[in-house]
């Protein structure tokens, strides 16, 4: 089994099971050194901005760990448009239960005029699962500070 760190719509444990029927719960995690922003867009599926992470010293990313197959994992990398060059897979490395481990995670690419907005779905979707996972509540105000496309 592989650990997956996700930060943006796959915090939802809904949504990733129905991507990936092997995911299995793993824990909270930080990625430290890293921020959520929202530089490229998805025209057909969100509507708007979606999240990626960007390296920034002294800024932190809250998650999840799952515990996926490798044949979801791969299946995820459909979801995340890696053949198309929308995201990228990268191992780093998150702070889960005091100790350091390597999860998989997906880096997108930057588009021009980024940042975007995101949509009142995506960021709901977001929100419903930092509030399902119990991540903490200045991570939730956090992601309420986003800016909400008016076309949304």
């Amino acid at each position: 089994m592989e650990l997956y760190f996700a930060y943006g719509s796959n915090l939802s444990l809904k949504q990733m099971r129905k991507r990936c029927p092997s995911t299995q719960f793993a824990g909270i995690a930080t990625l430290r050194g890293w921020r959520l922003w929202f530089p490229l867009v998805s025209k057909i599926r969100w509507g708007g901005g979606v999240a990626s992470i960007k390296p920034e010293p002294d800024s932190r990313v809250e998650g999840v760990l799952y515990s996926i197959s490798w044949d979801d994992l791969q299946r995820m990398d459909g979801f995340e448009g890696v053949d198309i060059g929308m995201y990228e897979r990268h191992e780093l490395e998150v702070l889960a239960a005091g100790e350091m481990r390597r999860a998989w995670s997906y880096i997108g690419r930057i588009e021009a005029g980024a940042p975007f907005d995101t949509t009142r779905a995506y960021m709901d979707t977001i929100l419903e699962g930092a509030i399902e996972h119990g991540l903490s509540p200045d991570w939730i105000s956090y992601l309420h500070e986003f800016p909400i496309s008016d076309n949304a």
